[in-house]
């Protein structure tokens, strides 16, 4: 789900400020144990460094950090607390803060990050005041303000870029998503098309088919079948090669799930084709009338365009009864026109069929 509001982010990923925290908890320990006079508070100086970046080493890996972010600031701060009242006279350990300055703008929005830059700037200064005489603590304090704004741009400008970073990882996640199920219709899509095809093309050739032999047995059924024998012979003649066009159009149904249709027939022909399979197959007359100029379509539309004409002619060969049928393909500048009619009996009893469904 994309973020709709800013999250405490973890330090985990981020190697920069890995190495600046590492380096500046070894150099302060070296720079202000070296300050310090006596071996036990020097001891004390340096752990106190040591506890500083293996808090730090424990807390960014650690799966809870950001539910206890607040408690890593805490410790730290305490840690700092402990450098001050060994009251070591280098300069450079509120340094330290500076550090933590930028993790915590990095790691909490707005207020947050604000109230815990206030604590440290304050803490930075105070340590000053330690050190030094009021007039120096406060040039320390106005210099702090410019080093905490300046940690504070820093951090505020990493937690941006990682906002940012995972903003697009979440964007990258939700297309992925969206794109897969985008592929499960198209698979669904795709199913149902070629179950159309069967329909369209099998219903087609089978329904012509079953007329033939309908015919050849009612033939031969006669008392008068050895005169009407040629005529049955010749129905079963057709009917085999209609069954041998309906294998052929299975294989085209699964070849052009492999191949473009670019070697297919020019729609105008292809739909010529069945209009002559119709009138070969039927008592009707059948005729095609070709308007306009041919142009080539996209496939969806010239396949749904012979499809409908296909499944047009088996309904008139199964239903209509009709003397004349005539299919009209007309190109018009902006369109294209398919028309079936037929002088039959109309619609009668709607079939349980799996026809073109639009």
């Amino acid at each position: 789900m994309i973020m709709d509001k800013e999250p405490i982010l973890p330090l985990t990923n981020l190697r920069l400020i890995h190495v600046a925290t590492y380096l500046t908890a070894v150099v302060i320990g070296v720079l202000g144990a070296g300050g310090l006079t006596n071996l036990p508070a020097r001891l004390a100086f340096v752990t106190l460094c040591l506890a500083f970046a293996l808090v730090y080493a424990v807390a960014v890996r650690s799966d809870n950090f950001v539910r206890r972010a607040h408690l890593y600031f805490t410790v730290q701060t305490g840690l700092f607390i402990g450098l001050i009242a060994l009251r070591s006279p280098s300069g450079a350990f509120p340094f330290l803060l500076f550090i933590l300055a930028i993790q915590a703008t990095i790691v909490f929005p707005g207020r947050v990050a604000v109230r815990w830059l206030a604590i440290f700037y304050l803490l930075a200064s105070f340590s000053e005041y330690l050190m030094a005489d009021l007039e120096n603590a406060i040039g320390g304090a106005i210099f702090y303000i410019a080093v905490f704004f300046l940690a504070g741009m820093i951090g505020h400008s990493t937690r941006r870029a990682e906002l940012t970073s995972r903003f697009n990882q979440e964007l990258v996640d939700v297309l992925q998503t969206a794109r897969h199920q985008l592929q499960e219709l198209a698979v669904v899509e795709e199913r149902n098309r070629l179950a159309r095809d069967i329909h369209d093309g099998l219903g087609h050739y089978l329904t012509a088919t079953t007329m033939q032999v309908q015919g050849a047995r009612a033939l031969l059924a006669t008392t008068d079948a050895a005169t009407q024998a040629p005529t049955a012979l010749d129905a079963l003649s057709k009917a085999e090669t209609l069954l041998q066009e309906a294998l052929a159009d299975v294989r085209r149904s699964v070849g052009a799930l492999r191949t473009t249709p670019a070697n297919q027939k020019p729609l105008p022909a292809a739909i010529g084709d069945l209009v002559a399979e119709c009138r070969a197959t039927t008592d009707a007359e059948v005729q095609f009338d070709l308007r306009g100029a041919p142009r080539p379509l996209s496939s969806p539309i010239e396949l749904t365009l012979y499809r409908v004409t296909q499944e047009g002619l088996t309904n008139v060969r199964k239903h209509a009864q009709a003397g004349r049928v005539e299919v009209v393909l007309a190109y018009n500048p902006d369109k294209v026109n398919l028309t079936i009619g037929d002088d039959g009996r109309g619609m009668g009893q709607t079939s349980n069929g799996y026809g073109l469904l639009g």
